[in-house]
């Protein structure tokens, strides 16, 4: 069974990354898990603990979760677990990967956009974790991910053919296209890469890192082009 986390914050693009989830299952039974953070609070005992820890939902962020539910009932093979988390540290996500026995991380604009500094941590672990994660572009149409552009930076250890073994494992797209981006920006190389994406008809980026290359510090930014982009760790090719 597949199990895809979605951290979130309750934005409408929760639902964006639900259907996203739902179509990466490929009909195949999978628990679509969305993840809430925050600062475990300081208490003297376990009853004041609980006390402030305790979080009603806005009347908003409660209809959205009820379309989530729908959505995913509507789905005949995917089940929506919500799982609240009271403070976060590296060995902790590990732990919750493992013990959800993650698949596939989704991260929305909105998300990453956050400011607060649990969910700003979350992004910068998350990156160091050996599991493929889908950045969800400013577009935001029905899933399909047929056609993908590799932009390939300039120190990758991985080729294109291997690249395309690798994510043959859990993925239907094919590698369509490729780039050459500077590790220190995409800017001069914009133009070229909305001109493959035009041609070529891609609806997927795809890109590879390393283990202390941070989500902010990625060389090249999907929401430039309004496509979601597929981070692939360089060390899941020799698991």
């Amino acid at each position: 069974m597949k199990s895809i986390l979605i951290p979130t914050v309750f934005e409408s693009d929760t639902l964006h990354a639900i259907d996203t989830a739902i179509k990466h299952a490929r009909g195949k039974s999978c628990t679509i898990v969305l993840l809430t953070l925050t600062e475990a609070p300081d208490a003297g005992s376990a009853a004041e603990f609980l006390r402030k820890t305790r979080r009603a939902l806005t009347q908003a962020q409660s209809e959205l979760l009820n379309e989530c539910y729908n959505a995913v009932a509507l789905s005949a093979n995917c089940s929506l677990d919500v799982h609240h988390q009271y403070g976060l540290s590296a060995a902790l996500l590990r732990n919750l990967l493992q013990y959800l026995g993650t698949d596939m991380v989704i991260l929305s604009p909105s998300y990453k956009a956050e400011k607060k500094r649990i969910h700003t941590y979350f992004c910068k672990l998350v990156s160091t974790c050996k599991k493929p994660i889908l950045h969800l572009g400013s577009r935001c149409g029905r899933p399909a991910f047929n056609k993908a552009l590799y932009l390939e930076s300039n120190n990758a250890r991985i080729g294109i053919k291997e690249l395309q073994q690798l994510v043959n494992r859990q993925f239907d797209f094919k590698i369509v296209s490729q780039a050459s981006v500077a590790e220190d920006g995409y800017k001069d190389f914009a133009p070229f890469v909305n001109e493959a994406i035009e041609r070529n008809g891609i609806d997927l980026l795809i890109e590879t890192r390393k283990s202390k290359k941070a989500v902010a510090e990625k060389a090249v930014d999907n929401d430039a082009f309004g496509l979601p982009m597929l981070s692939i760790h360089e060390e899941a090719a020799r698991i």
